[in-house]
């Protein structure tokens, strides 16, 4: 038997490579469908640069690679049977696709290239298979065989064998084989129209990603670009803006260190510097207690309030006459006034004694 290849080329591996990349990357139809077809085709995409095959002992085999994402779609393989004999021939076709569910297909011709054998695409998408059998019956002449990767996004590294099989026969009318015309490929889509801020057409889909001269801020396009002058009501303009004499902490230019110290007596969100602030702990007395029928405990009122600095959500705990905290009478303060807070306890009212003392700590 004899092996037909093609001609090894670099670029051949590199574009089965590609299709990996290509459709597992953005979408699967977005890759390939600008590449023609025949972008990066030898002599043998078209029939009459068929690379030829040869019978030896009844067997003859080729191989090479097709890639519609590569621009290589089509090769095109002849083989010349005996002369003045009339036979079957089995074709089998198995590749070796770059990522799994890649198809090939292949059509048979007569000389007269009418299909007389075909293999066609996969149903099923995302099928496994990974070869192909067509058997002509009557065959005599030359055989021309199309093989072709068959979706955009298909390729494989593929081997074609060819099996003669002579039979005698006494006469053999071809005119009554009706055959049908050799399958339409799909064409290769028109290539988008490009864009720029100078060529720019709302109409042309490439141009949602371009932002035109004449600067707009509702174009998609425009959505990350600063315009000059820079405009500071834009977010994206906000790197771009020098910090001003007030300075605003949502301007990258403001650093901390251009905001004045935090003031106690005045917390300022606006200030970083006043993100770090806690107020130091209040010391203060239990003024009244009582008990909590709802949950248990006790209620306490304290002698701390919003004026001295006291806010709702401040954590505190009892302390013992050593200024200990008593175990287990940490609280929340749930409501202040001007002078006093409230808060729940769950402890025994005879373990607090008068006025017994409490601090309280910023959350």
């Amino acid at each position: 038997m004899v092996r037909v290849s093609r001609r090894p080329r670099a670029w051949g591996a590199m574009l089965i490579a590609a299709v990996g990349l290509c459709v597992t990357a953005l979408t699967l139809a977005a890759c390939p469908k600008n590449v023609p077809q025949d972008l990066a085709s030898g002599e043998d995409s078209k029939f009459k640069g068929a690379k030829e095959m040869t019978l030896e002992n009844n067997e003859s085999r080729a191989s090479g690679i097709v890639t519609y994402p590569g621009g290589d779609r089509v090769d095109w393989k002849v083989l010349d049977l005996p002369k003045d004999q009339v036979g079957t021939v089995r074709f089998r076709l198995k590749w070796t696709p770059p990522r799994p569910g890649l198809d090939l297909s292949f059509d048979v011709y007569n000389e007269y290239f009418h299909v007389i054998g075909s293999a066609k695409p996969n149903k099923r998408k995302k099928s496994r298979k990974t070869n192909k059998v067509v058997t002509v019956e009557n065959a005599k002449g030359k055989l021309y065989v199309q093989i072709y990767a068959s979706e955009r996004g298909d390729a494989g590294k593929y081997a074609l064998t060819a099996e003669w099989k002579e039979f005698q026969v006494d006469s053999f009318d071809w005119l009554q084989i009706v055959v049908d015309d050799p399958p339409k490929l799909p064409a290769v889509p028109e290539n988008e129209k490009g864009c720029d801020a100078v060529n720019f057409d709302p109409k042309v889909a490439a141009c949602l990603k371009i932002c035109p001269l004449q600067f707009d801020a509702k174009w998609p396009g425009c959505a990350t670009v600063c315009p000059t002058p820079p405009d500071p009501a834009l977010p994206q303009c906000k790197a771009m803006l020098p910090c001003p004499p007030t300075p605003d902490r949502n301007i990258p230019a403001c650093t901390r260190d251009k905001f004045p110290a935090c003031d106690p007596a005045k917390i300022d969100k606006g200030n970083p510097n006043c993100d770090d602030y806690r107020p130091p702990d209040r010391i203060g007395e239990v003024t009244d207690i009582q008990a909590d029928d709802a949950g248990g405990g006790i209620q306490i009122t304290i002698n701390l309030g919003t004026s001295d600095g006291v806010d709702k959500g401040w954590k505190g705990v009892l302390l013992d006459s050593n200024d200990k905290p008593i175990r287990g009478s940490d609280f929340k303060v749930s409501k202040v006034t001007k002078n006093v807070s409230v808060a729940k306890v769950k402890l025994d009212a005879s373990k607090l004694s008068p006025n017994n003392p409490v601090r309280l700590s910023a959350p």
